[in-house]
């Protein structure tokens, strides 16, 4: 069975968001809901908040949108994969 990652492409930190924005590609699957995600690196659980409206940028280039908590900052870096969990 194929494992469904989040690979961060860019990260924004907006101050008036509630948490930190993940910009990124989804490889072998889809996302559908909230995900639970797992770190590729640590095996860390990652707090995702939420899955953020498509823009006109990601409806071009397929990328997805995630908010995650900001407790977890030390995982949301360009280059990281999250693995999701089923």
């Amino acid at each position: 069975m194929t494992v469904m990652r989040f690979h961060i492409n860019e990260v924004f930190d907006i101050p008036a968001r509630g948490g930190l924005i993940a910009v990124g590609s989804i490889r072998d699957g889809e996302i559908v809901g909230v995900p639970r995600l797992r770190d590729g690196t640590s095996g860390n659980l990652v707090h995702v908040l939420g899955v953020d409206h498509p823009t006109a940028r990601t409806r071009r280039t397929g990328e997805t949108i995630l908010v995650v908590d900001r407790a977890d900052a030390d995982y949301v870096e360009v280059g990281r994969t999250w693995t999701v969990e089923e």
